[in-house]
């Protein structure tokens, strides 16, 4: 999980594994479904004037008044299809880089098409069996890319990554709590000292978090340089420590390349005294 990498010298994001099989194949889904909705559009668009004079056959009294409204429906209906196209190819975009939000996104937005689809389902139906079918592969391919998100072989892909080391040093990533919120935070192996593995005791159980020890005279990060509480290890920042949440840090990995990159600084573990509870 821990690899070195060609050294930029500046922050950046922990690194992520490949996309698992569900994954990829949820967003190939989501790309299928861009397309189905834009091509829906593109055949609206073209069937406009068969539209409006199979209208106009069927009923010869429109008003001007009632072709404008035929008009707003359709020109709405051709949006709405390339704004669904639009959200596919986002969301598809975004999961596919493994971004925890677009998941939870694209899981309201199915949910939301669900709806509109059953409140639309006797309209479809009168539309014509192409245009159910249409519907209906769309609606497939979306709770299929769904439960594929959600599928256990996803969830390490959309975790947060605590840590990566390089040549260069530590970059500790992003931490999104209410009440402590911490920037992506890069810590060279210069002022590095020691990497601390400990545990602190949350909700009755073990939770594993790792910290980073500077070295006396280290630059102050840019938030959480006061004592890490609860962190059995004295001359530990909070900002430099990070809870190891939903994936199983590989110690050997990380040792591997510290001993690689930065000779003599040492990987021990501690364990942590409890905790308040802390929002997950």
């Amino acid at each position: 999980m821990y690899q070195p990498y060609p050294s930029s010298g500046q922050p950046a994001e922990p690194s992520r594994p490949p996309a698992p099989a569900p994954v990829r194949t949820a967003v190939k889904l989501m790309y299928a479904g861009a397309a189905l909705s834009a091509v829906t559009a593109i055949i609206v668009l073209a069937l406009i004037p068969a539209i409006k004079a199979a209208l106009r056959t069927a009923n010869p009294g429109l008003t001007a008044g009632q072709v404008r409204d035929v008009n707003v429906l359709i020109t709405l209906a051709i949006l709405f299809g390339l704004l669904t196209a639009v959200l596919w190819l986002w969301m598809a975009r975004a999961n596919g880089h493994g971004r925890n939000w677009a998941r939870i996104v694209s899981t309201v937005l199915f949910v939301l098409a669900t709806l509109l689809l059953l409140s639309a389902i006797g309209a479809i139906a009168k539309s014509g069996v192409a245009q159910a079918i249409v519907a209906g592969v769309t609606w497939l391919s979306g709770l299929a890319a769904v439960w594929l998100l959600w599928r256990p072989a996803s969830r390490a892909f959309f975790s947060r990554y605590p840590l990566r080391a390089d040549h260069a040093g530590i970059t500790l990533g992003r931490q999104r709590y209410p009440l402590a919120s911490r920037p992506a935070t890069f810590v060279p192996w210069a002022d590095v000292e020691q990497i601390i593995l400990y545990t602190r005791n949350q909700g009755g159980r073990p939770v594993p978090w790792i910290g980073i020890r500077r070295r006396e005279g280290a630059p102050a990060l840019p938030s959480g340089n006061e004592q890490a509480p609860f962190c059995p290890v004295p001359g530990v920042a909070a900002g430099a420590t990070r809870r190891n949440k939903g994936v199983r840090l590989d110690r050997e990995r990380l040792e591997a390349v510290t001993a690689s990159v930065a000779p003599g600084i040492s990987v021990v573990e501690a364990s942590g005294g409890p905790a308040p509870e802390a929002p997950d």
